[in-house]
């Protein structure tokens, strides 16, 4: 038993704190990961709503009421369209294998200004062809935003878990060594 058995155990114990550490990082990264890269699925849902007609042939004459709207220059349906455009643009962009604070920032952005610009042509006054949005639509938008909402919900808590993992002892010393990083929300 002499002199070298207290540090040894204690050696051995602080190994095992570290370890332990590292591997509920690994877990909670990979579990935020998980939920980031859901978050990525619900939002590509968004831009095929703007992208085709929502509308069958059998409603051609919704279609061409709303190609009327948009070829009169409907700002609303424009912004719409292009808050959408953006939002798949971050999207492209976005890494789907690692937690990037500045992508994950720009695609919060993106799907902040796809909601504003939705607000704004769901709120335009009603003109003589009738609503600015069809209703198909806008019951496919509130489908895509009630799963849109729940996976963010989500992906906020497992990074909100990540970040207070990052920031508790040992992993604030191991942080640094190991790439951890703290990550950006939705």
């Amino acid at each position: 038993m002499g002199d070298l058995f207290w540090p040894a155990l204690f050696g051995v114990f602080f190994v095992c704190w570290c370890l332990g550490a590292y591997n509920r990082l690994r877990r909670l990264r990979r579990k935020a990961l998980n939920s980031v890269q859901k978050m990525f699925a619900q939002l590509t849902e968004f831009k095929p709503l703007f992208d085709q007609p929502v509308q069958s042939q059998k409603e051609a004459p919704e279609f061409e009421r709303r190609q009327a709207v948009t070829a009169s220059g409907d700002a609303g349906w424009l912004a719409l369209v292009a808050a959408a455009c953006q939002l798949d643009a971050a999207l492209q962009s976005v890494s789907h294998t690692t937690l990037d604070s500045v992508a994950i920032r720009n695609t919060a952005q993106a799907m902040e200004a796809l909601q504003r610009s939705w607000l704004a042509a769901a709120e335009a006054p009603q003109d003589l062809a009738g609503e600015a949005l069809p209703p198909e639509l806008v019951m496919q938008w509130g489908v895509l935003s009630y799963r849109m909402l729940a996976a963010r919900s989500a992906a906020n808590q497992d990074l909100a878990a990540y970040n207070q993992a990052i920031a508790e002892v040992p992993a604030r010393w191991l942080a640094p060594v190991i790439p951890f990083a703290a990550v950006a929300y939705f």
